[in-house]
């Protein structure tokens, strides 16, 4: 019986050995992988939205290594020079090790970072390997690129005209909104009339920054902070109606007069459509009236809230004889010139301006 016993326990230790030779063939030792080398084929690009679809930049870099064959996920990390990362933008760059970005896919990510268009940005660059979040991933060492991008679409929804020459004087709380051309979201005009004196552009109400300023040969002069120096003021010298343009692409501005002499002055114009303007009225039957400018009698302005999607036009208080709306296909586009069609409005709190000279129209939608 002992004997027996003997072999059994025998018999046990070999299997156990046996199980445990066969365990440590298919053991893998994980190492904390030596990070890649990333080369990238310029130090300096230059953005243009011109060449949007060539080639900007490529970037390649060594596989790499934990020890043992995997499929290394590979991530592009984006910071603003001496952030050290706090807050990369990312691309995904998948198994391979090589990526080549367009200039419009290398300028959408450097907008997401905190940069100044059209101006060179000192950028930092990484790459980081990953095979498993329970395991660390390796970064390459910091490439430092100076990149130059655009802008896709102006920070500002418009831009506003503050001074003596305007009907708001140099009270920044009333500045006068200019309109967005729909066919260069850069460009803002402001058709209307003005007095001898000077004014200046904001790039919000109620405040004094940002501001453009005169600079020599019709150039802006950008004032970025109320920290910053204050512009020069840009001269009206005769009254009239004129047509004031400001081209941010080229950081340029132009003045020319207007005829308005054949325009038809309205005594009330407003907003009307899919939606009461009060408890008692239907739909599409009555406007909500706009404020006309005592200065220049074709400026309106209104802040409405709209419950709803909705559709709308701009129409004089009674009657359809003189109405306005979108351009055929154009309905959904809240900065743009007026036709004959619906204009289509998400639900929210909107300051409005129509200009009747022009029958340009803008939504501002607030925060």
């Amino acid at each position: 019986m002992k004997n027996w016993l003997n072999k059994s326990f025998i018999f046990l230790f070999a299997s156990l050995a046996l199980m445990s030779c066969e365990k440590d063939e298919d053991m893998v030792f994980v190492s904390e992988g030596t990070a890649p080398a990333l080369t990238v084929s310029a130090n300096s690009v230059v953005l243009e939205e011109d060449n949007a679809d060539n080639n900007a930049l490529k970037l390649t870099w060594t596989p790499a290594d934990f020890g043992y064959q995997a499929a290394v996920n590979y991530v592009l990390e984006m910071d603003m020079k001496g952030n050290n990362f706090a807050a990369p933008v990312t691309a995904e760059l998948g198994t391979d090790t090589e990526e080549t970005f367009t200039v419009a896919q290398l300028n959408t990510l450097v907008n997401r970072l905190d940069i100044k268009a059209f101006n060179p940005n000192e950028i930092d660059m990484r790459v980081r390997a990953s095979i498993s979040p329970k395991i660390e991933s390796p970064v390459s060492a910091v490439k430092t690129l100076t990149i130059t991008p655009y802008l896709t679409e102006p920070p500002y929804a418009t831009l506003y005209m503050v001074g003596d020459a305007t009907d708001a004087g140099w009270n920044n709380g009333d500045a006068i909104a200019m309109l967005r051309d729909p066919n260069d979201l850069f460009k803002f005009t402001y058709t209307g009339k003005l007095k001898p004196g000077y004014f200046k552009f904001l790039g919000k109400r109620g405040g004094w920054a940002p501001m453009f300023g005169a600079g020599a040969n019709n150039t802006l002069v950008f004032r970025e902070t109320e920290a910053d120096p204050d512009p020069a003021s840009i001269q009206i010298q005769t009254e009239g109606y004129k047509t004031v343009t400001v081209d941010l692409r080229n950081n340029t501005y132009s003045i020319t007069d207007y005829d308005a002499s054949t325009k038809p002055v309205y005594n009330s114009i407003g907003i009307i459509g899919s939606f009461k303007p009060d408890a008692t009225t239907d739909v599409w039957s009555k406007i909500v009236p706009m404020n006309k400018s005592s200065f220049n009698p074709h400026y309106w302005t209104v802040e409405y809230t709209f419950a709803d999607d909705v559709e709308m036009k701009f129409r004089i208080a009674s009657g359809w004889d003189s109405n306005w709306g979108a351009p055929a296909g154009e309905q959904e586009k809240l900065f743009n010139k007026a036709g004959g069609d619906n204009i289509i409005i998400p639900a929210g709190t909107y300051f409005i301006v129509f200009n009747d000279l022009t029958a340009n129209y803008l939504f501002i939608k607030k925060n």
